[in-house]
């Protein structure tokens, strides 16, 4: 189950790993903390983003379009585009699902689409460092609610009646003073038609009116595939031509190849270059720390090149560092 808990304090303090896995599994759910801020609570009046989570500084930042991540089809079908990959904690389900719950949305009636590749138009994509729901809860929201709202518009246009009249509930817009209701797919060609709201003219739901977000309802999309072994990781995926690298790698921080024998990782059958990746200055973070690689038409060309560089190292400042003693 997917689970996310809507809390305006942190939900846990001072639990061990072992203690948090052991409840995890225990009821196998996922917990995911993240804070609601109240519909009206904006920090500047004006818009959806009511608090700083970084995402501003990361590439692509974040992007609020329903026309990118939102459509539907004739029969009522709901496609909703997920930007990040799923790593085992459910982020490929729990962004979808928030938006699915903030249009009213039947989420038997939803499908996933992975996005592909695309920062400028789908924001940042990197699915790492526990940021999807904290950086794009909000966007994510925003979307849903724009859909929303573009639904129950697109309702009023039909009926020739004030949009305050029109209220969208479990994928249909429904007409308060005659109860008369229309479906999203019924709806979905008007609703295309029309312009994005502006962010400070969404109305994003109460948590006390969340369908799906908070109730631990929702399987994880990809729950099946993953348990049965038939979900695809990048290291399942080949395409034509393409080539393997393996990389010698110094063993401590700071040490670098003084010198290896290019020639005879070269005469491995399928072994097509050798390169040096020289070490970046530190504070490196996520930059390459050096190395050599061997690049072949094979991973098992790629090992035993490898094997065949033979690299002498200086292990510079770190070469006495011993673990223990420290």
């Amino acid at each position: 189950m997917l689970n996310l808990k809507v809390q305006n304090q942190p939900l846990l303090e001072n639990v061990s790993r072992r203690n948090l896995l052991k409840g995890i599994l225990g009821t196998g759910g996922f917990v995911i903390a993240a804070q609601f801020l109240p519909r009206n609570a904006m920090a500047d009046g004006s818009s959806v983003y009511a608090y700083k989570t970084g995402a501003e500084g990361m590439p692509g930042g974040t992007v609020y379009d329903p026309h990118i991540f939102v459509s539907i089809a004739p029969d009522g079908t709901v496609t909703i585009v997920t930007h990040r990959s799923e790593m085992g904690t459910g982020s490929r389900t729990s962004l979808p699902m928030v938006v699915a719950d903030e249009m009213e949305a039947d989420w038997s009636r939803v499908k996933i689409v992975q996005a592909p590749g695309n920062e400028p138009k789908y924001g940042n994509q990197d699915t790492d460092g526990s940021r999807s729901i904290r950086h794009f809860i909000q966007p994510m929201r925003a979307c849903g609610a724009a859909t929303r709202q573009m639904l129950e518009h697109a309702a009023a246009l039909t009926w020739g009646v004030s949009d305050t009249e029109c209220v969208a509930q479990n994928h249909k817009v429904v007409h308060k003073p005659s109860g008369k209701s229309l479906g999203y797919g019924e709806l979905a060609a008007t609703a295309a038609a029309l312009p994005t709201p502006k962010l400070s003219q969404v109305n994003l739901k109460d948590p006390s009116q969340f369908r799906y977000i908070g109730k631990g309802q929702v399987q994880i999309t990809d729950l099946f595939d993953i348990t049965t072994g038939r979900a695809k990781y990048a290291q399942d995926i080949i395409v034509p031509g393409m080539l393997y690298a393996m990389v010698e790698r110094p063993p401590v921080v700071l040490g670098k190849a003084v010198s290896y024998d290019e020639a005879a990782a070269m005469k491995v059958p399928g072994v097509i270059k050798v390169v040096k990746i020289d070490p970046t200055a530190m504070p490196a973070k996520f930059a390459p720390l050096g190395g050599v690689a061997v690049v072949a038409k094979n991973s098992w060309a790629a090992k035993k090149g490898r094997e065949a560089l033979n690299v002498k190292r200086d292990d510079g400042p770190n070469a006495s560092y011993d673990s223990v003693a420290f």
